[in-house]
């Protein structure tokens, strides 16, 4: 994007917490954006390790970067300080471990821009595990605009990337709306807060170009670990969800029924993966019923045949699906914590 009159200031979000592996990979990306107005907000989160010193390097080399330290109080604190600090008109968040494709913002405005719209986002994500993909096609891209009601229920059926990442929000429809990750979750705040972001939404644009990369093999990954938070959060996070609809359509409480089936057996997934079914008991049966007892939702889903089979192996046993799910799995659980 070569025009600099008119650009809107656009602010990057990056939360930090003991990321020193990949920060240096991350922030370069970051700064190697093709699009120049650019507000960089780092929000150290009490890391242990460089991550606070690095990030200070970066800030001192680079004066598009503002660096915020605190006392550890999670990620969706960092993330509410970082949104409340910014000044751009569009927010993106990036993940401490994953990278940008050059055109990464550029992209996105064009989708907002030239769409007229308020969100702009891709489904999915490049996935890579040591070095980016940079032989993606990009020539072609299919774009479609949807109400935000649509959005919601895209995600829903884990269709479009649940996480915050991988789009380009209004900075206006946040504040005005006032959207915040909600500080109670441990797990599933990204969910909340881009449901929410949808349902204040009229016009979503969804382009399918892979300008995000995603790091599917960092070991220290909550999504590789057990954590019982991060389990009661996950299940919680779909009850909060749901409280957000007002006046819901059946397709849209159809679309939630199903998420929370999958979220329950994702649950269900770690524990098995993690070897905790005996050390806890009880929940593991209630999230096992769960998965059981709602399975047959997938068959009635606009999801792949896959998906589908997915959900009759749960009806039938919901460990053995468990077992099957985690091996073909990409990012295998760590089983001594």
């Amino acid at each position: 994007m070569n025009r600099k009159v008119d650009l809107p200031l656009i602010t990057i979000i990056v939360a930090l917490y003991n990321g020193e592996k990949y920060l240096r990979e991350c922030l370069d990306s970051v700064l190697h954006q093709d699009y120049s107005n650019l507000e960089i907000i780092l929000v150290d989160d009490g890391s242990v390790d460089s991550s606070g010193q690095i990030a200070d390097e970066y800030g001192r080399a680079n004066d598009k970067i503002k660096v915020i330290h605190q006392k550890n109080m999670g990620v969706s604190k960092a993330r509410n300080r970082a949104i409340q600090d910014s000044k751009g008109e569009y927010i993106c968040i990036v993940d401490q471990d994953d990278c940008l494709s050059e055109n990464y913002i550029s992209y996105y405005y064009g989708l907002i821009r030239d769409n007229n719209a308020e969100i702009a986002l891709t489904p999915m994500a490049d996935k890579f595990f040591g070095s980016v993909h940079t032989d993606i096609r990009s020539d072609q891209d299919k774009v479609k605009v949807c109400t935000g009601n649509e959005a919601a229920i895209e995600m829903l059926y884990h269709k479009i990337v649940i996480a915050p990442w991988n789009k380009m929000i209004s900075r206006k429809l946040i504040v005005e709306n006032d959207i915040k990750f909600n500080t109670a979750f441990f797990c599933g705040e990204g969910f909340a807060f881009s449901i929410e972001c949808f349902f204040k939404a009229n016009r979503i644009a969804v382009g399918n170009k892979k300008v995000y990369h995603y790091r599917v093999g960092h070991p220290e990954s909550g999504a590789s670990k057990f954590r019982l938070s991060m389990i009661h959060s996950s299940i919680e996070a779909q009850k909060y969800i749901k409280l957000l609809f007002v006046n819901p359509s059946d397709a849209l409480l159809k679309a939630w029924y199903f998420s929370n089936w999958h979220t329950h057996c994702d649950c269900l997934n770690i524990m098995v993966g993690c070897g905790k079914t005996k050390e806890y008991q009880d929940l593991y049966q209630s999230i096992k019923g769960v998965c059981k007892k709602d399975a047959l939702c997938a068959l009635d889903a606009p999801i792949s045949i896959s998906q589908k089979v997915r959900g009759i192996l749960f009806k039938i046993s919901p460990y053995f699906a468990a077992c099957i799910v985690n091996f073909f799995r990409l990012r295998k659980f760590d089983k001594n914590v």
